[in-house]
């Protein structure tokens, strides 16, 4: 289920001695509201928190064409300095409107222009679709059902099995907003260009992309094997 939900599961059950005082379904909608609330200012709080400096002037120059290409317009651009140099990363991090662009240096020094670019457009549709949002949505609602199951508006015994097919239902579309994501970034840089780009970091962290297995049922996030084969695909 990920960080966020379990974070949310702990939410939720610290909240339980609150359930004799309140009203259940204000209960619920404490721990919904209160988890979306960290969902939104925890990644502004980490990255305010990283060891982050700005670009260089020649840094940047090679990053416009780049950014420009992908169509994307971060409010500011902060590179790692406590990341392994060689690693290669990149993230949006904020709300829509006010994203900030994270990478490691490895991506500055590692990477050809293709591959960059292609790299900033995938992260641009994820933006642009708000994946990240969904992701936190999603978490949300599955932690308010199982809220709703502890402050007694669910019964305890279909309790889990409606927090089952919640997961399932929403990690599902999750995964297809991902795949969306791969198809928009693909429809400007191609969707070859893409999947060389996946394979060409896989190869740099040495690791194999995995494909969908079972566990990929109660995953939000499909895994980098089945996304390069769907953009092999032309799906």
């Amino acid at each position: 289920m990920g960080p966020s939900a379990a974070v949310g599961c702990m939410i939720a059950a610290a909240a339980i001695p609150l359930q004799a005082t309140i009203d259940p379904l204000w209960f619920v909608v404490a721990a919904v509201v209160l988890f979306l609330a960290l969902a939104a200012l925890g990644p502004w709080v980490s990255l305010s928190l990283r060891e982050t400096r700005s670009p260089t002037t020649d840094e940047q120059d090679d990053l416009d064409a780049s950014l420009a290409a992908a169509d994307l317009d971060p409010t500011a651009i902060h590179i790692s300095e406590t990341a392994d140099p060689s690693s290669i990363k990149i993230s949006l991090h904020g709300l829509p409107g006010r994203r900030r662009l994270l990478l490691t240096e490895g991506f500055l020094d590692t990477l050809d222009d293709a591959t960059a670019t292609a790299l900033l457009t995938a992260e641009a549709q994820r933006g642009r679709l708000l994946y990240l949002e969904y992701r936190a949505v999603a978490a949300a609602a599955v932690i308010g059902v199982a809220t709703a199951m502890f402050g007694g508006l669910i019964a305890f015994s279909n309790g889990l099995f409606v927090i089952a097919l919640t997961a399932l239902v929403l990690f599902w579309f999750g995964r297809q907003l991902q795949f969306r994501a791969d198809r928009a970034a693909a429809d400007r840089v191609g969707a070859d260009a893409l999947a060389d780009a996946f394979e060409a970091v896989a190869d740099h962290r040495g690791i194999t992309p995995e494909g969908a297995t079972w566990r990929t049922y109660f995953e939000v996030q499909p895994p980098l094997g089945q996304r390069i084969a769907r953009l092999r695909a032309g799906e």
